[in-house]
């Protein structure tokens, strides 16, 4: 028999016991779902980094601290985010629904200077934490070719549809949505805000939220922008405040 034909026999045997044992992995994970929450006020915490230890998956927590992530049990699961204490839990055998009360960092004033949040330090130690997901490159057709000539195993595992890659892919793109709204959090701040609108409370919460400008235009905006902006967001709040019972009026 040709070495040729023996080589491709051999490729497509091992390609064949890859996708055997990646089928086999995939179906003994469950989804492990649950909510992330403050331990002292019970809110649900959002931006909440959670690994799947023994895969190297993870995902992140949605606005309401909810999360969902596949794992086996007897994983170990990381939570982490800053301000908090990490903790770490053992994927249950009997449930798949799991609530994790994160503890806040107490930091005694006496020993620190206490200072604004820096934000570009925070965005540094997150981006080299997961730097594994945030640098991660999706294999393309070039990709392929540069690799099938020394290890035409690999070349083609780019071309078979991957659970993990496609988690991996997506825990790039919570990653640096979440690295976003924090940027925008860093700027559009609530003290800010009020410092200019002279709301406090409930409504000055309405008021950030209706108004909360984009990621793009801050990176583009000076300071005298964004406080230009704040100022003509306020007049607009206002003439709908004013114009609210006229139009209350009316329907009735």
């Amino acid at each position: 028999m040709p070495r040729r034909i023996i080589q491709l026999s051999g490729c497509i045997g091992a390609l064949f016991l890859y996708l055997l044992f990646f089928l086999q992995h995939a179906n003994a994970q469950v989804r492990v779902s649950g909510m992330v929450a403050d331990a002292d006020n019970r809110s649900g915490l959002p931006g909440v980094t959670i690994i799947n230890k023994a895969s190297r998956s993870g995902t992140i927590s949605n606005e309401s601290g909810r999360f969902s992530i596949d794992a086996m049990p007897g994983d170990t699961l990381e939570f982490s985010i800053l301000s908090y204490y990490r903790k770490s839990l053992t994927v249950p055998t009997t449930s798949m629904f799991i609530n994790v009360y994160l503890t806040r960092q107490i930091i005694g004033l006496g020993q620190v200077t206490v200072v604004g949040k820096d934000y570009k330090r925070d965005s540094l130690a997150t981006r080299e934490e997961y730097g594994k997901y945030f640098n991660y490159h999706k294999p393309g057709a070039m990709d392929v070719l540069k690799t099938l000539p020394s290890n035409p195993i690999t070349a083609l595992t780019y071309l078979v549809p991957s659970k993990a890659r496609k988690r991996k892919e997506h825990f790039q793109e919570q990653l640096v949505y979440w690295e976003k709204e924090k940027y925008i959090d860093n700027r559009y701040n609530p003290e800010l805000v009020e410092r200019m609108t002279k709301l406090s409370g409930d409504e000055l919460d309405t008021f950030m939220l209706r108004y909360r400008p984009g990621y793009q235009f801050l990176q583009d905006a000076t300071d005298y922008d964004l406080m230009l902006f704040i100022k003509e967001s306020f007049k607009h709040y206002q003439q709908d405040k004013t114009s609210m019972p006229a139009k209350k009026e009316e329907q009735e």
